[in-house]
C-alpha cells in the first residue's frame, strides 16, 4: 500500500504517452504505404523521426524497469504475475524496436520499395508486441500503481527518471509531440506538470520547430519548401567497370550525361581528375543558369570525390562522390551528396528559384542510368583506356 494518505497516483500521462505512440505508428504506417510514395524530403523526416520515437520508447521502459516497477514490487507482492509478463513484453519490444530503428536508417539513406516495405513489416511487427503491452498495462498494471504509489511519489519517480536526465530541448519536443492531437484534458494535464515559467518557455519557443518537424512528416505540403541536403542513389549498369570508370573520372564528359551540368572545364591548369585539381561546371536549370568551381577530393578505389567550392556569390558547398564497382550484370553506379555548409537564407531562395533542387533523386537516377550507357557505348567503340 501507499506510504502516506496522500490522493492516489494520477496516471494519465501514461496514456497519454501511450496514444502518441500509436498515433505516430499508425501516421508512419499510412504515409509509408501511400501512392505516391513519400518524397526524399519526407522520407528523411520520417526515418529520422521513427529512430527517435525508438529511442524515446527504450527511454520509457527503462524508467519503468528502473523507477516504477520495483516499487510496485516491493508494494503488492500479488502483483508478481503481472510484473513478470511486463518484463517479457518490454523484451519482446526491445527487439522490435531494434528491427525498426534500423529499418528506418536505412530507410532514411536511400528509398526504394524494398527499404519501405521492410520499414513498413518492421512496424507491423512491432505493434504486435507494443499494442497488446500497452493495452495491458493501460488496463492491469496502472490500477496497481495508483493503489499502492501516492501522486506525489508517482511524479517524483516521473520526474526523476523522465524530466531530470533530459536536457530543455528534448523535453520541448516530447512535450509537444505528446500534445499534438491530443484532447483540451489531456494537453491540459500535460502542460499542468510544468511550472509557468518554463511552460511558457517550452510552449512558445519550441513549438514552432515542432511544428516544423510534424509537418515534415505528415503533412509535407504545409512545410517551408527546402533544397534537398543529402542524398543516395545506386542502379546496376550493364557495362564493364573499366568502361563506367573511364567516363566517371573525365570530369570534362559530364555534360554528355548530367541532367543539369551543360560542361565542365578544367581551371588553373589542371588536366586531370586527381586530389586538388579544380574544374568549373557550367550548369542550366528551366531558365536559371549558373556556374561553379569543383574541386577533386579523391579518386581512390574507382571512387570519384568532389566539392563545391564556396565563394561570395556561392558560399554554400557540396561534397559529391560517385563509386563504381562490379556487380553482376555489369557495375553498381552509386552516386551521394551531402551538403556540409548552406545557409539558411540561400536555402528557401534555391528552394523557390531551383524547385527540382528540393527532390533530386529521380532526376539523379536518371543521370547515372545515362552515364551507364554513355559508358557501354564507349566500351563498345573500343574507347576504353585502362589506367
Amino acid at each position: 500500500m501507499r506510504n502516506d494518505q496522500g490522493r492516489p497516483a494520477d496516471t494519465r500521462t501514461m496514456n497519454i504517452v501511450h496514444q502518441a505512440l500509436r498515433r505516430d505508428l499508425e501516421r508512419a504506417t499510412t504515409a509509408l504505404e501511400a501512392s505516391p510514395s513519400p518524397a526524399v524530403r519526407q522520407r528523411v523526416a520520417i526515418a529520422s523521426h521513427l529512430c527517435w520515437m525508438m529511442d524515446f520508447l527504450r527511454a520509457h521502459h527503462d524508467s519503468e524497469d528502473e523507477g516504477l516497477y520495483p516499487v510496485v514490487r516491493t508494494r503488492c507482492p500479488d502483483a508478481v504475475d503481472l510484473l513478470e509478463q511486463m518484463d517479457v513484453d518490454h523484451q519482446r519490444i526491445a527487439r522490435s524496436i531494434d528491427t525498426v530503428d534500423a529499418a528506418a536508417t536505412s530507410y532514411g539513406k536511400a528509398d526504394g520499395s524494398s527499404a519501405r516495405a521492410r520499414l513498413v513489416a518492421a512496424i507491423g511487427a512491432l505493434n504486435e508486441v507494443l499494442l497488446p503491452h500497452l493495452q495491458r498495462e493501460e488496463e492491469h498494471m496502472m490500477p496497481i500503481v495508483s493503489e499502492v504509489l501516492s501522486d506525489a511519489e508517482w511524479k517524483a519517480i516521473e520526474h526523476e527518471h523522465n524530466v531530470k536526465p533530459k536536457r530543455i530541448a528534448e523535453l520541448g519536443k516530447e512535450g509537444h509531440w505528446l500534445i499534438d492531437d491530443a484532447s483540451a484534458d489531456d494537453r491540459a494535464k500535460v502542460l499542468g506538470l510544468v511550472p509557468a515559467v518554463p511552460r511558457f518557455v517550452l510552449l512558445h519557443g519550441y513549438g514552432r520547430i515542432y511544428r516544423h518537424q510534424r509537418d515534415a512528416c505528415w503533412r509535407p505540403s504545409a512545410a517551408v519548401h527546402r533544397v534537398q541536403k543529402h542524398g543516395h542513389n545506386e542502379i546496376v549498369v550493364p557495362a564493364e567497370p573499366d568502361a563506367v570508370w573511364h567516363v566517371v573520372r573525365d570530369v570534362t564528359r559530364v555534360g554528355e550525361w548530367s541532367h543539369e551540368c551543360l560542361e565542365c572545364s578544367f581551371v588553373g591548369g589542371a588536366t586531370l581528375a586527381e586530389p586538388g585539381a579544380r574544374f568549373r561546371g557550367r550548369n542550366r536549370q528551366g531558365i536559371i543558369r549558373w556556374g561553379r568551381v569543383c574541386e577533386v577530393l579523391s579518386t581512390e578505389g574507382r571512387e570519384l570525390v568532389w566539392r563545391t567550392v564556396p565563394t561570395m556569390l556561392f558560399p554554400d558547398s557540396t561534397v559529391w562522390r560517385i563509386r563504381v564497382t562490379p556487380a553482376h550484370g555489369g557495375t553498381r553506379l552509386e552516386q551521394s551528396f551531402d551538403v556540409i555548409r548552406a545557409p539558411k537564407v540561400l536555402d528557401i531562395i534555391y528552394a523557390a528559384i531551383l524547385p527540382a533542387h528540393r527532390d533530386r533523386a529521380t532526376a539523379l537516377t536518371d543521370d547515372l542510368r545515362r552515364l551507364g550507357e554513355l559508358a557501354s557505348e564507349t566500351s563498345t567503340n573500343g574507347q576504353v583506356t585502362v589506367a
